[in-house]
């Protein structure tokens, strides 16, 4: 193993140096539990059993991560996941899945943490490559593996290391999967072993097609009977208006089309709704139990749960957050059930999605409501939808073998560390 004198001498300013207990009274950032865990204290129960560990530095890169896990669990049910994060936002704990923060990269809270958790196999994605969590899971025989890999662009301090530590840390890792050429030379310039890199392509950032109450769908859609339809998916406030000049100019061409609101807050459908009826629209609100009738301009769908339902019966999606600075949707929600894809500027969240459909001509980038208008109307030609919504679905399941392939080689390490 490659040895570097600035990593001993990083590890040894590390040895006793902990977090303080408290942090400045005017940084109310953090709450009482991120602390804690930063701190490497467990705020849930290890359950009995193995336990696989993914690293994901900030949410928007446990995306991919998140659709492999959802994959493993259905091979093995047996097996608890743990994700960690050093982005405050992280998800919540779901069914077979925890989530903690990352330990902060200090001896004292790197111990805590892997003395509580015991992971059998640890997996990093993305470039927040840790020190002393990485020495320290090596040193305990955990395997470990970097998957998904990119370099870093230059600004960002996970790569800011001392010449030799970033090939010291490096060849910790059993094996490298990165994601294109250009990243598999980059990692091979900082140290990592020609040997243990392996260029697979990128895991699926997907997601499972959304489910839905298949009797409401066909209700439904007997009542639109067979109205063009197309849906604003996650609609933020600063959105609804150059929404509603897409739609009014979209109508032009097509008097019978129905817009269909999911507002990013849910509990805002009924003032959203009376704002519209007092502009003179046509609006029903599916929190008070009305449906899309005939006359109807403009559906309200405030309820929780039931995106795959609006994915399904709409062949075109604007996907919120993007037209304002929020960061955008999920494309692959809409692109697996067959609704063509139309967005703003503002996808900083899923930026490799939305890379990879653009590249693909897959979907359709505006960057205000006249563009919007411009982009629906084009999409009402059933065979341009059509086409869009096919090359969508064909990229958002491009990754799958590559998760595949990760898989079978996390639950090999797995079964070979029970055998043991």
């Amino acid at each position: 193993m490659a040895k570097s004198l600035s990593l001993a001498l990083y590890l040894a300013t590390r040895a006793r140096r902990d977090r303080a207990a408290k942090r400045d009274a005017a940084d109310g950032t953090d709450s009482q539990i991120l602390e804690a865990e930063r701190q490497g204290h467990p705020t849930e129960v290890r359950p009995k059993g193995p336990l696989i560990w993914f690293h994901t530095g900030t949410e928007r890169h446990g995306l991919s991560a998140r659709e492999l896990v959802t994959r493993m669990q259905i091979e093995r049910e047996d097996v608890t996941y743990l994700m960690t994060t050093s982005d405050p936002r992280r998800k919540p704990a779901t069914a077979g899945v925890l989530s903690q923060s990352a330990p902060d990269d200090t001896q004292p809270s790197v111990r805590k943490f892997l003395d509580a958790w015991t992971p059998d196999v640890a997996i990093w994605t993305e470039a927040d490559l840790r020190p002393v969590l990485i020495t320290q899971t090596a040193e305990r025989g955990i395997p470990m593996y970097l998957i998904d890999a990119r370099t870093a662009r230059p600004d960002v301090q996970a790569w800011r290391w001392l010449p030799g530590m970033s090939g010291s840390l490096l060849t910790r890792f059993e094996r490298i999967l990165a994601g294109d050429q250009d990243s598999a030379d980059a990692l091979r310039r900082l140290g990592a072993p020609a040997a243990n890199i392996e260029v697979t392509g990128y895991l699926e950032e997907g997601t499972p097609a959304l489910s839905c109450n298949e009797k409401e769908r066909d209700a439904i859609a007997a009542t639109l009977a067979a109205r063009p339809v197309w849906l604003a998916a996650h609609a933020t406030a600063p959105e609804i208006e150059p929404i509603l000049k897409a739609h009014v100019m979209a109508q032009r061409r097509s008097h019978r089309l129905l817009l269909i609101i999911v507002p990013d807050q849910v509990e805002d459908g009924p003032t959203l709704a009376a704002d519209l009826i007092a502009q003179g629209h046509t609006v029903a609100l599916r929190s008070n139990g009305e449906e899309p009738e005939p006359q109807t301009q403009i559906y309200i769908a405030d309820s929780e749960g039931e995106m795959g339902l609006w994915f399904r019966l709409a062949p075109i999606s604007f996907l919120g957050r993007s037209l304002s600075p929020d960061g955008g949707a999920n494309p692959y929600e809409a692109a697996a059930l067959g609704s063509a894809v139309i967005h703003g500027p503002h996808v900083s969240n899923y930026r490799r999605a939305y890379a990879k459909l653009g590249d693909a001509s897959a979907c359709i980038k505006v960057n205000d409501g006249e563009e919007l208008s411009e982009a629906v109307d084009a999409l009402l030609s059933p065979d341009v939808a059509a086409r869009l919504a096919h090359e969508a679905w064909t990229v958002c399941s491009s990754g799958a073998e590559v998760t595949d392939r990760v898989r079978d080689m996390i639950f090999t390490a797995l079964e070979e560390r029970e055998a043991m």
